[in-house]
């Protein structure tokens, strides 16, 4: 296996939901992914791909990561999960799912961070990750939306070494904190309004490329989903925030360079 994900980087996503079977029709359409399922002890698990590239898996909520939906999860690179993990619940964070191995992958665990956004870590072996980023139908960014930006920040930083950079070109009017591998933007990390009496919890939020944004949001509400928030124009394309039948948070753009650079190799043969 060619070694592509630096530690740090957002290398795999996944939706934790109770009805799997219900979004994998909403995801087909939208998407235009192909579906194939996995074994994956007493469960199935759903990897998605597209033009032949697997991009997105998902799971069954009631086998997998606390018999909670947990909605998309974002998986991050490391190179000892089982360090990485300690260290995630040393800092704050809540251990929902315990590093597994996964055949023909790697092994993953999930972690709840201090401020309640679910995540994932990765220590990839035979499978590296997500083996297409920034074209139609894949992952091309991750966003964690949080009301307690510097607290996040600093978990982590603590966790992974970022580095950090405020972005001036923030679609809102909210600030807008880049996490950052070297000069290599990984992630966003966006303040939300969390004035007390009501609290809202953190949540990493997924971004998928889109040939279309309008085609697409008339898709989402065609399917079942909610158009949210949006649209919004933003430095890299028009996006729109929409939730799945199942009432999860996903986010829809139409690309018009890459908010993550490219890998030099996405080939599937490579990470089989």
């Amino acid at each position: 296996m060619s070694h592509r994900f630096e530690p740090g980087e957002a290398v795999w996503v996944e939706l934790c939901t109770p009805d799997p079977e219900r979004v994998e029709t909403f995801y087909r359409s939208l998407l235009g992914w192909t579906i194939r399922a996995e074994r994956l002890g007493a469960t199935t698990y759903r990897m998605c791909g597209v033009d032949g590239r697997d991009v997105a898996g998902i799971s069954d909520a009631a086998a997998l990561h606390g018999d909670r939906p947990r909605g998309w999860i974002t998986y991050f690179a490391v190179d000892d999960i089982t360090r990485s993990t300690r260290q995630a619940v040393a800092l704050g964070g809540e251990l929902v799912t315990p590093p597994r191995y996964l055949p023909a992958a790697g092994t993953g665990a999930a972690v709840v961070d201090p401020f309640g956004a679910a995540f994932g870590l990765y220590q990839g072996e035979s499978r590296a990750g997500v083996q297409a980023l920034n074209s139609v139908g894949a992952l091309c960014w991750n966003e964690l939306d949080t009301g307690e930006p510097a607290a996040s920040v600093a978990y982590y930083r603590s966790l992974f070494g970022y580095t950090t950079r405020q972005r001036g070109d923030s679609p809102t009017t909210r600030p807008y904190t880049l996490l950052m591998l070297g000069d290599v933007p990984v992630a966003g990390v966006l303040e939300l309004d969390n004035d007390w009496p009501n609290p809202i919890p953190s949540k990493w939020i997924t971004y998928f490329a889109v040939a279309s944004l309008d085609d697409a949001v008339a898709r989402v509400a065609a399917l079942g989903g909610q158009p949210t928030v949006g649209p919004v124009d933003s430095p890299h394309g028009r996006l729109h925030l929409v939730k799945d039948p199942g009432g999860h948070t996903l986010c829809l753009i139409q690309l018009e360079d890459g908010l993550r650079p490219d890998h030099d190799s996405l080939d599937p043969a490579v990470n089989r």
